[in-house]
């Protein structure tokens, strides 16, 4: 284990320290830098029948082999295992529909963090300290509030125009507590839009590359420009360079779309 947390902790680009609010924000900013929201390894796990969340040695293996990073129970939980290996107390918290984030307590304070989401939570937000906060970047704003005592809506906006609204309970819950979440995240069929689509998110300095099957936004604090790919060579030479997936994952996940009738690329 120790050479795992290591690992993981090399791949940030980071020492140990003492539990701090100050590291756990540099944690989280180079996490989101260093590792990708992505549905690669998603679909490769389903195919090997896995439905799960991989322990924190698979993680940080596949991480440097291949590029994987994951989704949210992937990207969550094992950030979560690796903040308690740090000496942070961490647990667990649902956020409906379909997601997942940690609840961090730190001088009898507790924080919401989350680098599973593709969205620029790049800190720590204390919750409870007041009814509402926001964020904001790469053309994003996005609000934390306060709708009863244990739960906080979050609302992602872009031009002022929300794009997606969870709701976040805000009780600590264990790993096994989520194994249904997680087998649901799975579910093969139309209606798990995860599944059905190629995502991946990476912060990168100052910017920010969105990629949805064969589009990648570009953005940064002042602008969005599109890259399109309708040649599946441009595509995998792209996708790539941006988020230094390996080559097989891109092809298994172009297959498995396909087998699915989610066509990307006519050859």
């Amino acid at each position: 284990m120790e050479q795992t947390i290591e690992d993981y902790l090399n791949y940030l680009k980071l020492e140990k320290e003492t539990p701090s609010l100050n590291y756990l924000q540099r944690l989280i900013q180079q996490h989101l830098s260093r590792i990708p929201y992505e549905t690669f390894s998603k679909f490769h796990y389903f195919q090997e029948h896995s439905n799960y969340v991989p322990p924190i040695e698979v993680f940080v293996e596949n991480l440097k082999e291949k590029g994987w990073g994951g989704t949210c129970y992937t990207l969550n939980m094992n950030f979560s295992r690796l903040l308690s290996q740090l000496g942070f107390t961490c647990s667990l918290v649902r956020v409906n529909p379909g997601h997942l984030a940690i609840m961090v307590t730190l001088d009898q304070r507790q924080y919401y963090v989350d680098v599973g989401y593709g969205s620029p939570i790049m800190k720590p937000v204390e919750l409870e300290a007041k009814r509402k906060h926001v964020l904001h970047g790469f053309g994003e704003e996005i609000a934390f509030t306060q709708k009863t005592m244990d739960k906080f809506e979050i609302d992602r906006r872009s031009n002022g125009k929300s794009f997606v609204k969870k709701e976040i309970e805000w009780t600590p819950l264990s790993e096994t507590d989520i194994i249904e979440d997680i087998q649901q995240s799975y579910v093969d069929d139309d209606t798990n839009t995860t599944m059905r689509r190629i995502s991946a998110v990476r912060f990168n300095g100052h910017e920010c590359y969105f990629l949805r099957d064969h589009t990648i936004k570009v953005m940064t604090y002042r602008n969005i420009r599109e890259i399109q790919m309708r040649d599946f060579a441009k595509w995998k030479t792209t996708v790539q360079e941006v988020y230094q997936i390996d080559d097989h994952s891109l092809l298994e996940s172009v297959q498995f779309l396909k087998e699915r009738g989610v066509v990307l690329f006519e050859k």
